[in-house]
């Protein structure tokens, strides 16, 4: 369970969250949706500790492992999609059995795009290759900010497929506002603007 605990938080003279108590729990994907600007990343951030609160506390227990899949996460361009894929998961200490069955699992034909430098992937590509590093670290905790922008139909349900059997023994936060991702969730915290 993630626990935020009277969480604070501002930008400036802006406050986005006053005194947040909230317990998310594993078993089910939280939907975290609201306006561009409400906070749906920037919760996110919190929830990973990757950002601190102006005061209050967020807490899960240790060792949890965190991994996400955002905007904002950055592949290697200059490394092929095997490199990439080996260099997370050995971040993480883990080793990497049989990366033919994980680029399946998200659509990613290694056979024939597993040596081919990250920068010639498309966008959707690269997006596949983030949830396959994703699957890769196999992590406590999934952080997802806006995970099937750019995949296409076939991509888009295979990561559904994948988030429903993780569920059961991972706590999921997805920050969205579309609409095949909200219907996806269990349960949805809105955010006010």
């Amino acid at each position: 369970m993630i626990v935020f605990d009277n969480v604070n938080l501002s930008f400036g003279r802006r406050e986005l969250f006053k005194n947040i108590s909230l317990n998310l729990r594993g078993g089910r994907v939280i939907g975290i949706t609201g306006a561009n600007g409400s906070g749906k990343s920037t919760l996110l951030k919190l929830a990973g500790k990757i950002i601190r609160p102006d005061s209050g506390e967020v807490k899960f227990p240790s060792p949890m492992t965190i991994a996400a899949v955002a905007p904002e996460m950055k592949i290697y361009d200059n490394l092929t999609a095997e490199e990439n894929l080996f260099f997370f998961a050995k971040l993480r200490g883990k080793r990497l059995e049989n990366i033919l069955e994980l680029g399946e699992r998200v659509g990613l034909d290694l056979k024939t795009f597993g040596t081919t430098r990250a920068d010639n992937f498309s966008t959707g590509m690269r997006q596949r290759l983030k949830f396959a590093i994703l699957l890769s670290v196999d992590a406590d905790i999934w952080l997802l900010d806006e995970p099937t922008a750019n995949l296409d139909n076939a991509g888009r349900e295979k990561f559904f497929h994948e988030i429903n059997v993780a569920k059961a023994s991972k706590i999921i936060l997805l920050a969205t506002n579309d609409k095949a991702e909200v219907e996806a969730c269990d349960e949805i915290i809105s955010l006010p603007l």
